[in-house]
C-alpha cells in the first residue's frame, strides 16, 4: 500500500521552505510560471494556530501547485499566455476555496500548454515543460507544469485540469495517480473555460488515497478512508485495440496485468465498436472554446475584451494561431457539428454502459496513453483518453510499471458508473495490488 503523502506537516514554516528550495533547484523543468509570495505568511498562520491548539483541517499547512488556469485570489491568472500576463484573479475558484478552509497552503501556480489546448505544455510565458524523470522529453499536457512539479518534489498535490486527458496522460508520463473526476459543471466556478460540456478539475499525486483526500475536499465533503474492493472479486474489461503499439510499453502492460491476474483479478476481452466514432468525433472546443472564453475575457478589465483582439495582438504561441481562426470562425453552439457531438455524447455514455453491464464488468482497463513521449513535442495520445472525456464518466490513471529505460506506464481505469467513489475504490485496490 503507497504511504499517503498529504499530511499537515509538524512544521509548516520548514515545509514551505523546503518545497520552494526545490522549485528554486528546479527552475530549467519550466514546471512553475510564479510562487505565492504570501506562501510563508500563510505557513506562519498555519504554524500559530497549530501551537495554539486551534482545531485543523485535513491539509493544514499541506502546499499544493495550482494550474494557471484555476483562480486564485490575488495572483496572477495568465493561462500561460503573454496577452494575461497582466491578469490577476479578483477571488478564489470554488475548488480553491474548499482546499484554504482545509488549511492548504497554495505553493505555486504551474505551467501549462497554453489556454489547455495540447497534449504536450508549452506556453509563449513558461515555455516547454520537461520531464523530470528525462528532461529531453515533455511531461504531458495540457496540465504537465502540475505533473512535473509533484514529480520533482516541488509538492506532493497538484490541482489541474482534464477537457481530453489534460490530467491523466501527464500523470501517466511521470508516473503519478491523476484523477478525472464525473462531470460537474458547478466545480468549474472561477476555472478558465475551454470546453464547457468536457472541462474538469481534478487532483495529481503520489496515490489513488491521496487523490480521495483532495478529492472529497474539493468536493465540499468530509474525507472519508477509501474501502478497496478484493480485487480477486473483479471482473475487468480489457480493450486490446487500446493498448497502442508501443513495444517497450506493451512489455510494462502485459507484465502488469499477469500480476493483477495473480492477485485474482478476471479479464474478459470487450469489444468496443464505437471507439470508430470516438476518433471521429471533431473536439466540442472547437465551437466551446470562443463563446465561453469570449465570456470569460468581456468579465475582466485587465484582459483583452474578446478573443478577436487578443488574437489581434499576436501575444501567444504563434503555432496556435491557425487553430484560434478556426474557433473564431466556427458557429458555435448553434453549429451543427456541435449538435451532433452533444448527441454523441449520450451514444458514447450509453455504449460504455450497455457493455459493462454485457459483459458483466466492474471497469475498463487500458494503458492511458498510446505511446510512450520521445521528444518535447507532443504524442498523439490516441483515443482512450477520450473515452471518459466525452462521456462524463470518472477515470483514474496510475502507474503500472516502469520500461528498462525508466519510463513509467499508466494504466487508466474508466467505470460506467456515474460515481467517483466507485473507480478510486477500485483503483486503490489495483494500486495495492500492483505494489
Amino acid at each position: 500500500m503507497p504511504a499517503m503523502r498529504l499530511i499537515p506537516p509538524a512544521d509548516c514554516r520548514e515545509a514551505v521552505a523546503a518545497r520552494l528550495e526545490i522549485i528554486e533547484r528546479h527552475r530549467h523543468l519550466n514546471a512553475i510560471l510564479g510562487v505565492n509570495p504570501g506562501a510563508m505568511a500563510d505557513a506562519e498562520r498555519c504554524q500559530r494556530l497549530r501551537r495554539g491548539g486551534a482545531p485543523i483541517g485535513p491539509l493544514h499547512g499541506v502546499p499544493l501547485i495550482v494550474k494557471d488556469n484555476i483562480a486564485c485570489a490575488g495572483l496572477p491568472l495568465t493561462l500561460g499566455c503573454r496577452a494575461l500576463a497582466g491578469v490577476r484573479a479578483e477571488r478564489d475558484a470554488l475548488v480553491i476555496q474548499r482546499l484554504r478552509a482545509a488549511g492548504a497552503i497554495i505553493l505555486a501556480r504551474a505551467n501549462m500548454s497554453e489556454f489547455a489546448f495540447d497534449v504536450r505544455s508549452r506556453s509563449s510565458l513558461g515555455g516547454d515543460v520537461r520531464n523530470p524523470l528525462a528532461p529531453q522529453l515533455t511531461a504531458g499536457g495540457s496540465s504537465g507544469g502540475c505533473a512535473a512539479a509533484v514529480a520533482a518534489g516541488m509538492a506532493d498535490g497538484a490541482i489541474g485540469t482534464d477537457t481530453g486527458g489534460s490530467i491523466r496522460i501527464p500523470c501517466s508520463y511521470t508516473g503519478l495517480v491523476g484523477l478525472r473526476p464525473a462531470f460537474r459543471r458547478r466545480q468549474l466556478a472561477g476555472v478558465a473555460p475551454l470546453s464547457l460540456s468536457k472541462d474538469t478539475v481534478g487532483p495529481m499525486v503520489h496515490s489513488v488515497r491521496d487523490a480521495a483526500l483532495l478529492h472529497a475536499v474539493m468536493l465540499g465533503e468530509r474525507p472519508a478512508a477509501l474501502a478497496p474492493r478484493p480485487v480477486r472479486q473483479m471482473r475487468l474489461g480489457i480493450v486490446s485495440s487500446l493498448q497502442g503499439d508501443d513495444d517497450a510499453q506493451l512489455r510494462v502492460w502485459g507484465r502488469a496485468l499477469e500480476r493483477l491476474r495473480q492477485a485474482g483479478a478476471t479479464f474478459i476481452e470487450v469489444p468496443l465498436p464505437i471507439l470508430a466514432d470516438v476518433e471521429a468525433q471533431s473536439c466540442l472546443s472547437m465551437y466551446e472554446f470562443h463563446p465561453a472564453f469570449g465570456r470569460w475575457l468581456q468579465a475582466r478589465t485587465d484582459a483583452p475584451s474578446g478573443l478577436r483582439q487578443l488574437v489581434d495582438g499576436g501575444e501567444f504561441l504563434p503555432e496556435f494561431r491557425p487553430l484560434l481562426e478556426q474557433m473564431i470562425a466556427h458557429g458555435g453552439l448553434n453549429a451543427p457539428e456541435w449538435l451532433r457531438g452533444r448527441r454523441f455524447q449520450r451514444r458514447l455514455r450509453q455504449a460504455l454502459a450497455f457493455t459493462a453491464d454485457h459483459y458483466r464488468i466492474d471497469a475498463f482497463l487500458y494503458p492511458t496513453a498510446r505511446r510512450l513521449p520521445v521528444n518535447l513535442e507532443k504524442m498523439p495520445p490516441g483515443c482512450a483518453p477520450e473515452l471518459a472525456a466525452i462521456s462524463g464518466l470518472p477515470a483514474v490513471t496510475l502507474p503500472c510499471g516502469v520500461t528498462g529505460s525508466g519510463l513509467p506506464v499508466g494504466m487508466e481505469i474508466l467505470t460506467a458508473a456515474d460515481n467517483d467513489d466507485v473507480v478510486l475504490e477500485l483503483a486503490c485496490a489495483l494500486e495495492d495490488a500492483l505494489q
